[in-house]
């Protein structure tokens, strides 16, 4: 059997993390409502998840909420 670096560990370690990330993301942005991967099964609501994605053209900070509420008892 072949000896194994430090290295070579820590390419594959993130090579397989890069896949994972890859899937998850596709995952989070797809409009299943039911995602099965891997015997793990998930049922959601994508229009909850559409709501939170930036846009183009949007900026990377949130807007301010400019309501004003009175306290009123």
């Amino acid at each position: 059997m072949r000896d194994f670096t430090i290295g070579d560990l820590g390419v594959f370690i993130g090579t397989i993390g890069g896949v994972i990330t890859s899937i998850l993301i596709v995952l989070q942005k797809s409009s299943c409502l039911k995602i099965k991967c891997c015997g793990i099964e998930c049922v959601r609501d994508p229009s909850l998840i559409k709501k939170h994605i930036k846009e183009k053209g949007e900026p990377d900070t949130p807007k301010p909420n400019l309501e004003l509420k009175e306290n009123n008892p």
